[in-house]
C-alpha cells in the first residue's frame, strides 16, 4: 500500500512537470502576443500620423536601438530620436494620412502586415493611397525591433500629377 500512496505523488508531478514544459513551449502563445504586438505597433502608426500626430508615440513603440528601413528610401534610421524625426515630418507633408490593414501573418516574434496607407497631400490637397507592406521583428516586450517598409514611393509622384 505504501508504494501506490508514494507513486500516485510521483505521477502527478510528473504529469505537471510535463504539462508546465509543453506551456513553456508552445507557439501560439507568441504569436498570440506578436499579434497584440502588431496591432499595437499600427495603432501608434496611426496615432503618430496628422493631422493630431505625435511623432513620440510611433518612436516609443521601437526599442531604443530600434532599426526602421524605409526600403529604397536611404539608408536605415537607427535608434528613437531618428526614428521620431522621421515620424514628425510626415505632418510636413501630409494634411491626415493613416493605415489600413488588409492581412497579417505572424510567427514567433515576426509579423508581416499588409495594407494601404493613405490621406491627402498638405500642399495639393490630392488623395493619396498606396501599397504598403511591413516586415517586423519584436521584443519580448513588444517594442519593434527592427522594421522594413515597403511601399512603392514614386506612386505617390504619379498620383499627384
Amino acid at each position: 500500500m505504501r508504494r501506490g500512496y508514494n507513486a500516485q505523488p510521483l505521477t502527478v508531478i510528473r504529469v505537471l512537470l510535463l504539462a508546465a514544459a509543453c506551456i513553456a513551449t508552445s507557439g501560439p502563445a507568441g504569436a498570440q502576443n506578436t499579434d497584440a504586438f502588431v496591432t499595437s505597433y499600427i495603432k501608434a502608426l496611426n496615432a503618430s500620423m496628422p493631422p493630431s500626430g505625435d511623432a513620440d508615440v510611433v518612436a516609443n513603440a521601437f526599442a531604443e536601438t530600434g532599426v526602421h528601413h524605409g526600403v529604397n528610401q536611404g539608408p536605415p534610421l537607427v535608434g528613437r530620436e531618428p526614428i521620431r524625426r522621421f515620424f514628425a515630418d510626415f505632418k510636413n507633408r501630409w494634411s491626415d494620412w493613416t493605415h489600413i490593414e488588409k492581412t497579417r501573418l505572424v510567427q514567433g516574434n515576426r509579423a508581416v502586415w499588409e495594407g494601404t496607407a493613405e490621406g491627402h497631400h498638405k500642399e495639393s490637397g490630392k488623395y493619396v493611397r498606396l501599397p504598403i507592406v511591413f516586415f517586423l521583428d519584436f521584443d519580448d516586450q513588444g517594442k519593434v525591433r527592427e522594421t522594413r517598409v515597403y511601399v512603392d514611393a514614386h506612386l505617390v509622384g504619379e498620383q499627384l500629377k
